[in-house]
């Protein structure tokens, strides 16, 4: 197999991917269209909006911390902070003042954003990486469902194509400030849309931090100060809320707190999570086991069974990574083709395993439970951090093989396709 080496192929290829997954979200789109969301959490969260909107009522608080028993309910505690509908809102009347034209608006933001990661990857690592990396993740199933559904989990999952590209940039660089500042007001955002944050990304963030105290957390303690003092300002409004009326949210929030003590059993996150994010595994088939695996991909389309060989080769190639890229990290073998890439690669693949110890300890002393995969929806471009390292290292120390993982990452694409299709 010839090794593809010329950039202009690479970008060339790179075009093609675009196209495709573009069309396939056009696809998803109007295949979905019904006029009104789906579930009960999307007519909830719909009538908020809409309730919001006739008060004329600013918002200030998320949605509920559990579903309630109608979606007109108004006794369960809430999200604090207001990002969700704020935003909800604003892609509704961009929308044209319908559910479907928020779902445009919502899918339109969610690729615009992406881009933002996309850019950074093409400037900071090789071709290689950029194509591999942009065919894998844009026909994600998860990146699929954000873009196509609004939903208060999905907003995390969005935002993190920001916060990845930030907390890499705050470890690589020297002059760190815009990068200091920006670090939190990314995960306020974040957890205003869903309380889980509270639990993994934000305590993990602030133990990395208190780590590397020494090496660049006591130089940068002023804009890291500032990025604080901003998601402060994001919750302003809440807690003004809150003073006026004597804590009334906060009280429910405890409540519920109190309600899951009574009947917590003792269990670990769904925190595995990060590593399905990398796979063809949407999160919900294995639930039911092997049975409801096997009855998604066989008996209907005969060409499924071509998509369920690259939903176990997806599976199996990113443990292989996975495995790859922590064997080099223990052992010390970390290289590219630049140092300072290296260890900055280095210091995000120390935060993957903090943010999996942190998400653990957090949710058992909080008495959360297991949770689900879209609780930590916060992480999912930092599942495929070990991905960027493995791309990065094959190509420079055994290149001839990088052509093998591009084949896949293409047929990948048509396997994704024939199942949406």
């Amino acid at each position: 197999m010839k090794m593809i080496s010329n950039k202009k192929k690479f970008i060339v290829f790179s075009i093609i991917v675009i196209i495709i997954a573009a069309a396939l979200r056009v696809h998803i789109y109007n295949k979905s269209i019904v006029g009104y969301p789906r579930g009960l959490d999307g007519e909830y969260q719909f009538y908020q909006l809409k309730k919001h909107i006739a008060e004329k009522r600013f918002p200030i608080e998320g949605v509920f911390l559990n579903s309630p028993d109608s979606y007109d309910s108004e006794d369960e505690a809430r999200v604090p902070g207001g990002y969700f509908y704020i935003s909800y809102i604003i892609k509704y009347f961009i929308g044209g003042g319908t559910y479907e034209g928020a779902r445009l608006v919502n899918l339109i933001t969610s690729i615009l954003i992406s881009i933002i990661f996309f850019i950074w990857i093409y400037k900071r690592f090789n071709i290689t990486t950029f194509f591999i990396t942009l065919a894998l993740m844009s026909v994600n199933v998860y990146f699929l469902q954000a873009g196509n559904n609004i939903y208060n989990p999905h907003n995390p999952l969005i935002l993190s194509f920001i916060f990845i590209p930030v907390l890499y940039e705050y470890l690589y660089n020297d002059k760190k400030f815009i990068y200091a500042v920006l670090l939190f007001p990314i995960l306020a955002l974040s957890a205003q849309c869903h309380f889980s944050n509270f639990f993994s990304i934000i305590p993990s963030l602030i133990v990395f931090l208190i780590i590397r105290w020494k090496k660049d957390t006591k130089k940068n303690i002023f804009p890291l100060s500032i990025g604080v003092f901003i998601s402060f300002l994001t919750y302003l409004p809440y807690l003004i809320y809150q003073f006026q009326n004597n804590f009334e949210s906060l009280s429910k929030i405890l409540s519920r707190k109190s309600e899951l003590d009574a009947h917590y059993i003792i269990q670990p996150p769904q925190i595995y999570s990060i590593f399905l994010f990398t796979t063809n595994e949407a999160g919900h088939k294995y639930v039911n086991g092997i049975k409801d695996i096997i009855n998604s991909y066989f008996g209907n389309n005969p060409l499924y069974i071509f998509t369920f060989i690259f939903y176990i080769l997806s599976i199996l190639i990113a443990l292989f990574i996975l495995i790859y890229t922590y064997k080099h990290f223990f052992t010390k073998k970390m290289i590219t083709n630049d140092d300072k890439k290296t260890n900055t690669l280095k210091d995000l693949l120390f935060f993957y395993i903090l943010y999996i110890i942190i998400s653990v300890v957090f949710y058992m002393l909080a008495s959360i439970g297991a949770g689900r995969p879209h609780y930590f929806y916060s992480s999912f471009t930092l599942g495929f951090i070990p991905f960027i390292y493995f791309i990065e290292n094959i190509t420079y120390v055994k290149p001839k093989y990088i052509n093998y993982f591009c084949l896949y990452a293409i047929l990948n694409i048509i396997a994704i396709v024939i199942y949406n299709y």
